[in-house]
């Protein structure tokens, strides 16, 4: 595979995942293959990272694509296991009270309210607790056409949130599949099954068509002797009440546990084990027809968690008894309902519009040691009108609007319950509703043939916040016909969640302060042959003012400040794909507000100056040879080197709270917490017609040598060892 068929490659994929694309002249994809090298590197697409058409070398920003390909090579069972296989420098990491956390550039927090999720341009995040918790668990891919990361912020097109990254999910439709298809897998150790069935059909007249996906599975897991659970302090000798030492409580299956050895009993939940045993659910449906793209798309999912240390360390608030009847494993749970009508029309050849209004209700549900701790419903309506410009051939503009209505607020039971204390909710804050209305724009300027401006901003007003102002700079520069050099200049913002926000409101203070990054990032590009892809990122200057937990509130704890350097290089010919990616992130300093407290790093209180739930270092290698026409060979390594910032957290909480009930005296020579982790996957695919293909995958396979080596780190020093696992898949597509 030549360049010139590579860059086919990438346009046809910009080109199908849009129902209407955005480009200055309608290509056919038949057409691309007689068109010079720099036609084709001239021809303007539709990008994540722009409002206006541009050529794909000029987008501005760092975006790493994962195509449909790459995710059946992968075998991933969920999207943190695919992202973190593909996006250089991004991280994901468990927690024991709330769902997991993924993570870029050394921003990652105790909830995912720093990036935003996306299908299709339409933002998932729940605004009201968490921020990102659909889709990510899910074990059922089939219906994604190509994701777009936007690794870095993203404000200034998306909103408040895009702070880390954005994750867009752009999912197929009768334009980019037509004809049936049926998919299986099967996962063996870490268990589960799942069925997946899609259709797209075409209109006669060719404009515009009909796709459908259905997916279902049973997701049991690993369970705990499989991926053991692990804690970085020796247990008391007896369970204790915290208001009364005195009276040791009964006999807990975690008494006496050493520092390091697999904790038994009250952590035999399986891991990764759907919530509550429910099936993960996605159904997605999408209609085309001329200027317009309507769809509908439901998820249910969540996942199983270990619960909190603190529970595990003295007899929990006097309830139960932990050895006859232990607590049920704590969850996450959503199911979200999602409608999308978009309209796009070309009123010239340099003139568009694009308008859309869409609609989301989320329901959340978060259960933890006897107690349903939050259990909300929030609905949204949304609408946003955008029109693009070109009138010279140098200038480019885009200016739109958006509107976005919602309504929050806690819930009566809604799920359906068989654990005992779940009847009681919290009533102190009613239903309510908030209104943000933004203005959006960006100006493209071809400076000359090798210099281009981009320039873009967005404003917006939230019923609860000042006004928040999120604007980007990027200049272009493109010495040869093989080097292309970015210089981004951004700042991005995020408002409080919903609740956070109403707590502030009733208790009659005002609005609330969001939180701000400002970045400066430089990134080269280098096309070095037909074969090598070469491109490094390097962000100098990460502001942060950050918004975390701080004792009992989220607020503005403080400015993180990081800097670090992302490496990549590409080699592909026509029988073997191979991409290695380096990223390094590094705290400068991190100034903490008086009065707050933070988990993030130690270095406020004089121990290091490294991110406590980051590793500096990160490795990640993906390979793929074709052995012939039937059978490919497909491989991952990612290597978290080390967790320094982890061990000074952990020095910092021995000299303040060793011994005491609230921390146990964290265990200064166990080593393992702070090591590495080492993730090897490896894949084997058959395809024996034009219409079968199938395939057999191995996940965390050093594990079997060493099951630290498989760890995932979480909170308090608590890790977790993933399951070395197989899984057995199929897709038959009908003729």
């Amino acid at each position: 595979m030549n360049r010139k068929d590579v860059i086919i490659a990438i346009l046809v994929i910009f080109m199908a995942s849009n129902p209407q694309p955005i480009v200055a002249k309608q290509t056919p994809t038949e057409t691309l293959l007689e068109l010079s090298l720099e036609e084709l590197m001239n021809i303007e697409i539709s990008s994540s990272a722009s409002l206006t058409k541009t050529k794909a070398r000029l987008v501005p920003a760092a975006v790493t694509t994962i195509t449909k390909e790459q995710i059946q090579a992968s075998g991933a069972r969920s999207l943190f296991e695919l992202l973190d296989i593909y996006v250089p420098n991004f991280q994901w990491r468990r927690n024991d009270w709330e769902a997991p956390n993924m993570g870029l550039r050394g921003i990652i927090n105790d909830r995912d309210d720093k990036y935003l999720l996306l299908v299709n341009g339409r933002v998932m995040n729940d605004h009201t607790h968490f921020g990102a918790i659909s889709e990510r668990d899910l074990v059922l891919l089939g219906d994604i056409h190509h994701i777009d990361i936007i690794r870095g912020p993203g404000s200034a097109l998306y909103g408040p949130g895009a702070i880390a990254m954005v994750i867009n999910i752009v999912t197929d439709n009768a334009k980019t599949f037509e004809g049936t298809e049926v998919g299986a897998k099967v996962g063996l150790v870490e268990s589960f099954e799942a069925a997946e069935f899609r259709h797209g059909r075409r209109f006669n007249d060719g404009d515009g068509g009909i796709y459908i996906y259905a997916g279902a599975g049973d997701y049991r897991g690993a369970s705990a002797a499989h991926a053991q659970q692990k804690y970085a302090f020796d247990f008391p000798e007896d369970a204790y009440y915290p208001w009364n030492p005195s009276d040791p409580g009964p006999e807990l299956p975690c008494d006496g546990l050493r520092a390091g050895d697999a904790a038994p009993g009250i952590v035999a939940y399986r891991d990764g084990a759907a919530a509550r045993g429910l099936p993960p659910i996605k159904l997605h449906a999408e209609l085309t027809r001329g200027p317009w793209d309507i769809w509908v798309r439901f998820t249910r999912g969540g996942q199983h968690f270990v619960p909190d240390m603190g529970a595990l360390i003295h007899y929990p608030y006097g309830w139960g008894d932990w050895v006859a009847n232990p607590i049920p494993a704590p969850f996450s749970a959503y199911q979200q309902a999602t409608g999308s009508i978009g309209y796009h029309r070309e009123l010239r050849s340099n003139l568009a519009v694009d308008a859309t209004f869409g609609y989301d209700m989320h329901d959340f549900e978060r259960y933890s040691i006897w107690h349903i701790n939050e259990a909300y419903r929030e609905d949204e309506y949304y609408g946003r009108f955008l029109v693009q410009w070109d009138p010279t051939e140098t200038h480019k503009l885009a200016i739109g609007a958006e509107v976005l209505h919602g309504e929050y607020g806690l819930k009566s039971p809604g799920w359906p319950h068989s654990y005992p204390r779940c009847a009681q909710f919290p009533t102190n804050m009613p239903r309510w509703s908030s209104n943000m209305y933004s203005i959006l724009g960006e100006w493209q300027w071809s400076i000359t043939d090798r210099w281009t401006a981009f320039v873009g901003a967005r404003l917006d007003d939230h019923t609860f916040t000042k006004w928040m102002f999120s604007p980007r700079v990027a200049i272009v520069y493109m010495p040869s016909d093989r080097d292309t050099i970015k210089l981004i200049c951004s700042s991005s913002v995020r408002a409080q969640l919903a609740e956070e926000m109403k707590k502030q409101d009733m208790a009659g203070l005002g609005n609330s302060e969001p939180e701000v990054l400002k970045t400066v990032e430089l990134r080269y590009e280098r096309q070095h042959n037909k074969n090598l892809d070469l491109a490094a990122s390097v962000f100098v200057h990460y502001d942060f003012d950050v918004v975390s937990w701080s004792g009992s509130d989220s607020n503005v704890i403080g400015t993180q400040r990081t800097c670090g350097i992302e490496l990549e290089a590409s080699y592909h010919t026509e029988r073997t794909r191979l991409s290695i990616s380096h990223g390094f992130t590094k705290l400068y300093d991190f100034d903490l507000r008086p009065g707050e407290s933070t988990l993030l790093t130690a270095e406020p209180y004089g121990f290091g100056d490294d991110l406590a739930m980051w590793s500096n270092h990160v490795t990640k290698l993906v390979a793929q040879h074709k052995l012939d026409e039937h059978w490919t060979l497909d491989g991952s390594l990612r290597v978290y080197w080390g967790f320094p910032g982890l061990r000074d957290w952990d020095r910092y909480k021995r000299s303040q709270w060793a011994d005491t009930w609230r921390y146990p005296a964290v265990d200064p020579n166990l080593d393992a917490p702070y090591r590495g982790n080492y993730y090897l996957n490896l894949g084997l695919q058959y395809k024996p017609s034009d219409v079968l293909t199938v395939g057999l995958n191995g996940y965390y396979l050093l594990g079997i040598f060493d099951e630290d080596l498989n760890k995932r780190n979480g909170g308090n020093s608590a890790y977790r060892d993933h399951a070395p696992a197989l899984a057995f898949w199929a897709c038959y597509r009908f003729k």
